[in-house]
């Protein structure tokens, strides 16, 4: 019988306080490496039934299973853990309870900026960099180490989007700015967006800026740097030569 354990740590949020409590995963085969959220599930069933924490695809197609692992946000469906590891809540979105961050400010930020009569199927020809923006999941890995988003007060009242841009709403601006079937009219609009949620802040800082995409994307030379050349010329460039 398969006895060994690994001691995890759970930071908790209820009630407006934050606690940190142990748990012992049990091992399934002596060789596993558990994924984060293989410890939540057990942990659930036979610890903290009232445990919260989000999951979906199980298959890194949907973010929603975002957590921070020792302050760094991961996939709990595809992050492995190890002895003494810190599981908790996204540190840049504001907690709801447990594990479950408020999303919903972020794409509220979008509100109004798709006005394309027709959608994009993928069957009409668009350059190779709209298709990997395509590949992003919404899990807010980006968040992370954003200049723009440190910006904003996560508690935003009523419902209402930030005030401040980050790399994921950037990229859905670029998505559409590059997107074959966005009429021109509808480009410049765009690109103004951009500038209101902060976009001179990357012109600024784009020499040090460190931004992360939880599957890859390259968001500082395929998101970034083209709103920012859309938005100011060359002077990008021109600027941190």
């Amino acid at each position: 019988m398969v006895s060994e354990t690994l001691k995890i740590r759970i930071k908790l949020f209820r009630d407006k306080k934050s606690f940190e409590i142990e748990y012992f995963y049990r091992k399934k085969f002596h060789e596993e490496r558990p994924m984060v959220l293989d410890v939540l599930l057990q942990a659930q069933e036979e610890k903290i039934d009232d445990l919260s924490f989000r999951y979906g695809c199980r298959a890194r197609n949907c973010g929603i299973c975002t957590v921070d692992i020792n302050g760094k946000p991961r996939l709990a469906c595809r992050a492995r853990v190890k002895e003494d590891d810190l599981i908790s809540p996204l540190s840049t979105l504001p907690v709801i309870k447990d594990l479950i961050v408020k999303r919903d400010s972020i794409p509220r930020q979008m509100i109004g900026y798709n006005k394309i009569p027709y959608k994009n199927n993928l069957n009409v020809e668009a350059e190779a960099s709209y298709h990997n923006l395509t590949a992003c999941i919404e899990c807010y890995a980006c968040l992370d180490g954003c200049p723009l988003h440190k910006k904003n007060n996560l508690e935003v009242k009523d419902n209402n989007a930030y005030l401040y841009g980050n790399p994921f709403s950037f990229l859905k601006l670029q998505r559409l700015f590059i997107d074959p079937l966005t009429p021109e009219e509808e480009k410049k609009g765009i690109i103004e967006k951009a500038k209101s949620l902060g976009l001179e802040t990357y012109r600024r800082e784009y020499k040090k800026l460190k931004i992360k995409c939880g599957v890859g994307i390259n968001l500082k030379d395929e998101v970034i740097k083209p709103l920012l050349n859309a938005a100011f010329g060359d002077q990008i460039e021109k600027k941190n030569e």
